[in-house]
């Protein structure tokens, strides 16, 4: 059987198999995130807010400016207040994401190899493990290993590289699933595309994490485990828009329109 995007048998291995499929992972999450951003602007409500003049209301670009950062903060100073716990392993464990998805050196380079201006960001690289963190360090600068591994973090690459992140991830993200099974369990009804998104996630930071420690030397078998981890992103990339996962697009853009009414619009009857 050969593949539609490549001439090479599909079966001798996952890895060649998802650089291919990547370009119609992104096609089919822009035609969902299309559908779901104009579902969203059609059915959006805007706030009530009673002023009685219909004209637009003057502010000073820094008010605009803070009231920008208020409105995104709010939802997160009400959630620490109501639950810290939750709230705050919630944030840490976005932030971690974030990072181990655009900023691990591994990942960059995927990422540049399809958008090369992501290349200039190659500086701000985190290292793979601690000991790559320690060994950039410890090493001279001319050494070979730091045009891959680079100390612009300073002491920071100890703790900040992909194999803590992956630890942290993994921990939170099983706690995460831990509670909502408890509310299965409870009888309360939980959405399909809470558990697909997350349980995928979940499965795709454990292949990434045994691809890159190696867990096999096999050469055969890292390149399907590494195929299999790109896959399992692409999946989750491609139903992006049906599932929780949205909620990180849908989120920022109900946080701008909303700044818009209350700073822009705020005289609008």
């Amino acid at each position: 059987m050969q593949s539609p995007y490549a001439t090479y048998p599909v079966g001798n291995s996952l890895y060649p198999l998802a650089l291919d499929l990547f370009v119609p992972t992104v096609f089919f999450f822009f035609l969902g995130a299309s559908y779901r951003v104009f579902r969203y602007l059609v059915t959006y409500q805007k706030p009530f807010i009673p002023y009685p003049s219909s004209e637009l209301r003057q502010v000073s670009s820094g008010h605009k400016i803070v009231a920008l950062v208020n409105t995104f903060a709010n939802s997160s100073r009400v959630g620490i207040k109501r639950k810290p716990i939750t709230t705050g392993a919630g944030l840490l464990f976005h932030v971690a994401l974030v990072l181990i998805i655009f900023l691990l050196a591994q990942h960059m380079i995927f990422w540049a190899y399809y958008i090369p201006p992501y290349s200039a960001l190659f500086p701000l690289a985190i290292p793979e493990s601690s000991e790559d963190g320690l060994l950039a360090l410890t090493t001279p600068n001319h050494a070979s290993t730091t045009l891959f591994v680079n100390d612009i973090w300073g002491p920071l690459t100890v703790i900040l590289n992909g194999q803590f992140l992956t630890f942290f991830l993994i921990i939170f993200l099983g706690v995460y699933l831990g509670h909502k099974l408890l509310l299965a369990i409870e009888g309360l009804s939980l959405r399909a595309g809470d558990w697909w998104f997350f349980v995928l996630l979940y499965i795709d930071i454990l292949l990434g994490f045994y691809a890159t420690a190696h867990i096999s030397d096999n050469v055969y078998w890292y390149d399907n485990l590494l195929g299999a981890h790109i896959l399992v992103a692409e999946i989750i990339i491609a139903t992006l828009p049906f599932t929780r996962g949205f909620h990180m697009f849908e989120f920022y853009l109900g946080k701008v329109r909303e700044w818009y009414f209350m700073v822009y619009r705020r005289g609008e009857k």
